[in-house]
């Protein structure tokens, strides 16, 4: 690819991270109108989960990682997960305790990432949290869809996973605040 058309297409993945944002009002539609299992949620909810693939390898591809995009991106893919997790929930469609806990865990994320953007501190989403964000949408994904307990069970292992890399997350973060914090200490001269 041309730089020249490279540049042209950089505003490329931070418009389809806008168009997942815009879709999650839609999605949260379908999960309370939908009587049970919904295909046409499932596809829906999953081509929307794809995005965050398709806008992360654009953003890489077209060298278009933008400070915009690294908070917009975590940020819709953390609502994503929200809709779809309180969509299982108003559906009923895994044990409620599997599913808050994964909610608790993406807004304590969100609550985290944002203090620590303040602060100056930038996190970047790892090999573990990818496969567990993933695995969580996936899940999610078939859950709208079927009626079928074997999701369930391995939406139990995305949630654990899930806390896992949240722990990883929170050992990452604490040295960096912990480093900031000394960096601004005044120094006393003896």
């Amino acid at each position: 690819m041309s730089p020249r058309l490279k540049r042209r297409l950089r505003w490329v993945p931070n418009a389809i991270t806008i168009g997942r944002l815009a879709a999650l009002p839609v999605l949260l539609w379908m999960c309370v109108v939908a009587d049970g299992p919904s295909w046409p949620l499932a596809i829906a909810f999953g081509a929307v989960a794809l995005t965050d693939f398709v806008d992360g390898r654009l953003a890489v591809i077209l060298d278009a990682r933008t400070p915009l995009g690294r908070i917009l991106d975590p940020l819709a893919d953390r609502l994503l997960m929200v809709v779809g997790l309180v969509g299982v929930l108003i559906m009923a469609r895994f044990a409620w305790p599997a599913p808050a806990i994964v909610l608790v865990r993406d807004l304590a994320a969100m609550a985290g990432f944002v203090w620590l953007v303040r602060r100056g501190i930038r996190m970047e989403m790892d090999v573990a949290g990818k496969v567990s964000s993933g695995l969580n949408m996936g899940c999610l994904a078939v859950g709208l869809g079927i009626s079928a307990t074997w999701v369930g069970t391995v939406f139990w292992f995305a949630a654990a996973l899930s806390i896992l890399t949240f722990v990883r997350y929170v050992a990452i973060a604490v040295p960096r605040v912990r480093a900031q914090r000394s960096r601004e200490l005044p120094s006393t001269i003896a």
